[in-house]
């Protein structure tokens, strides 16, 4: 079973997982039944703040306070992936600190407005801050720049949005894909000791079942949609959301969809399922952070190969 870390804290307040490793939720517009998102602090007096995430700007004074506060120099602003409820107060923050903004490159492809990213990040690459050494994850999935970080000397993995502490994960087409997310969290099943950060709710302190829960889930759904399209094929992913999603309000059922065709297009990829229309572009668009009214259901059917 998994094990969530409640500290005993008043809800949403900053609170440390480690010395050195502190997290401070954010409210942010983020999707229910999660209101916050989760900022962390890496580092000693010189520290990497990693999703400052609320455009608010009550929120975005109070994690500069609790800075100022702690006595902390900030020297770089990373990003784990570019929607709205991770990115929102970096710009913020920038100015305050004076500190870049760091992001994978597909990240700032996705960015717009008035937030630019100064410097790149890499699979590979590393944060060191004093007695912490960071290791910069390209873990592409729920976006495909996205990345966590892992601090391998106290064992936690930054997860930005691949694991959630509240909540599910959302993996929307075409910038969500669901094989790359089943690979991103086959690579982070790195030993029995891992303590996870989701972005949004408690820390997880069991990380390794955690993972292979969640590939577990991931795999469950595929064998669910295959059989239900060897009962009624060919059939589009709305009109097997009620059945794979039977408690979901129907409000969501847009978002759920999205979900489905994420799962239909990597059996695509595996061979098992076939699209009505032969391929190419990824049917409809994305719903994630955005109002489900604006989506217009995917009117691709699709059926078993076999």
């Amino acid at each position: 079973m998994t094990e969530i870390h409640q500290p005993d804290r008043a809800p949403h307040q900053p609170f440390s997982v480690s010395p050195g490793i502190d997290v401070i939720p954010l409210r942010t517009p983020t999707l229910p039944p999660a209101t916050h998102t989760n900022c962390i602090v890496l580092g000693g007096r010189q520290s990497i703040v990693v999703d400052p995430a609320s455009p608010y700007p009550d929120e975005q004074d109070r994690l500069l306070n609790w800075i100022r506060e702690q006595q902390r120099e900030v020297i770089a602003i990373w990003l784990t992936h570019h929607h709205y409820d991770h990115i929102g107060g970096a710009e913020a923050l920038r100015k305050a600190s004076g500190a870049p903004i760091l992001a994978h490159p597909l990240t700032s492809q996705q960015l717009d407005g008035d937030l630019t990213v100064d410097e790149a990040l890499y699979q590979g690459d590393r944060g060191n801050l004093e007695e912490f050494d960071i290791e910069v994850l390209h873990t592409p999935g729920h976006a495909r720049g996205h990345l966590a970080f892992l601090e391998r000397n106290c064992g936690v993995l930054i997860a930005g949005d691949l694991i959630a502490g509240q909540g599910t994960i959302v993996i929307d087409p075409p910038e969500g894909n669901m094989a790359d997310y089943l690979h991103s969290l086959g690579r982070l099943l790195l030993g029995p000791q891992l303590r996870i950060i989701p972005a949004h709710g408690p820390i997880i302190d069991d990380g390794h079942q955690t993972l292979l829960a969640y590939i577990a889930h991931r795999k469950n759904r595929e064998e669910q949609i295959i059989a239900l399209l060897e009962q009624r094929q060919p059939a589009t992913p709305i009109e097997l959301v009620p059945e794979i999603y039977p408690e979901v309000p129907s409000l969501f059922h847009p978002l759920a969809e999205r979900q489905v065709l994420a799962h239909l297009l990597k059996l695509v990829e595996d061979g098992l399922v076939s699209r009505s229309d032969g391929g190419g572009q990824v049917p409809g668009r994305p719903v994630y952070m955005s109002s489900g009214g604006q989506n217009r259901p995917v009117l691709v059917s699709f059926r078993l190969t076999r």
